[in-house]
C-alpha cells in the first residue's frame, strides 16, 4: 500500500493548480525577458543615439509587478520560498506540522488580503482608465490585475497547503523543473 501521506488530498485538483502555477509563472518569466529586452534597448538608445525609450520606466514598472506576483503560487508549491529551519528540526513532527500549517494559514489570510483589495483597485484602475502620466500614457490596470490574480493563485495555494497540513499530507516538491 502507497504512503498517502506524501500524496495530496485530491490529485486532479492538485494537478491543475500545479498546471495554472507553471503557466502562470512561464508568463512571470516572458514578463521577466520583456523587462530585460526594454531595459537593454533603452540603455543602448539613450547611450549611443540620446533617445531613450518612451515609457520604459513605466512598462518596467508594470512589467516588475507581474514578474513578481505571478510566479508566487508556484514557488510556494515547490516550497522554494526562504526560511528559516533552525529550531524546527529538532521538535516533534507534530508541532513541525502545526508550525506548517500556521504558516500557510498566516500567508492565507495576507494574500487573500492582498488579492481581495488588489482586484478592487485593479477594477477601479480599469473603470476610470488610470494610466501613469509621461510621453506616452502608460495604463496601470494591467499590472494591478496582474497583483490581484497572482495573489489570488498564491491564496488558493496556501489553502491547499493549510488543507494538506491539516491532514499530515505533505505536498511541496522541491524539484526545480517548470
Amino acid at each position: 500500500m502507497a504512503d498517502t501521506s506524501t500524496q495530496p488530498l485530491c490529485p486532479k485538483f492538485a494537478r491543475l493548480l500545479r498546471t495554472f502555477n507553471r503557466s502562470f509563472a512561464l508568463l512571470s518569466g516572458v514578463a521577466l525577458f520583456i523587462m530585460m529586452l526594454i531595459g537593454a534597448a533603452d540603455a543602448i538608445g539613450t547611450s549611443l543615439f540620446s533617445t531613450p525609450i518612451p515609457a520604459a520606466f513605466e512598462a518596467t514598472e508594470a512589467l516588475m509587478v507581474t514578474s513578481v506576483f505571478l510566479a508566487l503560487g508556484l514557488s510556494q508549491q515547490r516550497g522554494a520560498h526562504i526560511s528559516v529551519e533552525v529550531l524546527i528540526g529538532l521538535t516533534p513532527s507534530i508541532v513541525q506540522r502545526i508550525a506548517a500549517a500556521l504558516g500557510s494559514l498566516l500567508s492565507l489570510v495576507l494574500f487573500g488580503l492582498i488579492a481581495w483589495f488588489g482586484s478592487e483597485a485593479a477594477i477601479e484602475s480599469f473603470t476610470v482608465n488610470e494610466y501613469s502620466s509621461g510621453i506616452i500614457n502608460f495604463p496601470i490596470w494591467p499590472a494591478k490585475a496582474a497583483l490581484a490574480f497572482g495573489a489570488m493563485l498564491m491564496t488558493i495555494q496556501c489553502a491547499w497547503d493549510f488543507v494538506n497540513e491539516l491532514l499530515g499530507r505533505h505536498h511541496t516538491t522541491s524539484q526545480p523543473k517548470i
